[in-house]
């Protein structure tokens, strides 16, 4: 299997499938109804896409664990057509496009599992890097240890306050107490 090219998205990894333990504790939680990116062979929901990208509306309250080949058209697309969901995602790189442009502006929040998650139907142990779970208008999840980012829009500062993205930003020193 190949390393990070830098994106990591790379087909041989397509197939990687949540593990059980996780999904079953989300579930209890939102009772998920659609599993996005889904054969019947490894669908976790009642209901499955097995061709995400032609969907024009999704009611349910759906699950996505997208093919790393086609992460950004999936999120893309997750984030036009489904009202309601969570997400598992590589965390590794928030940095790129997907997380910058798409993930982070349109998710609620971001939960990252303390630990590594081991995906099912792989091979070797554990994964290379560290997942995140992405939530879509619907509350934080309970019963998994991790932190949550709270990507609360209203309270985002406008991009016209935004100064000097380009370089690091220059905090002023805390003065040493005397």
């Amino acid at each position: 299997m190949k390393g990070n090219d830098g994106t990591g998205n790379v087909i041989e990894r397509d197939d990687w499938e949540t593990p059980m333990k996780i999904f079953n504790i989300l579930n209890k939680q939102y009772s998920f109804k659609l599993d996005c990116c889904a054969i019947l062979r490894n669908s976790k929901c009642p209901l499955h896409s097995n061709d995400f990208l032609k969907e024009t509306k999704i009611d349910y309250l759906s699950w996505m664990n997208p093919p790393f080949s086609k992460a950004t058209d999936m999120f893309e697309h997750f984030f036009k057509v489904v009202k309601r969901g969570v997400c598992i995602y590589r965390c590794d790189n928030i940095e790129t496009k997907i997380w910058q442009d798409i993930i982070l502006k349109n998710a609620n929040w971001i939960f990252i599992p303390k630990g590594r998650i081991s995906y099912e139907g792989k091979a070797g142990k554990g994964s290379r890097f560290p997942s995140a779970l992405i939530g879509f208008n619907v509350p934080v999840p309970n019963g998994l240890d991790g932190a949550t980012l709270n990507l609360n829009k209203e309270n985002s500062v406008p991009e016209k306050h935004v100064q000097n993205t380009n370089s690091f930003l220059n905090l002023p020193s805390k003065e040493k107490s005397k």
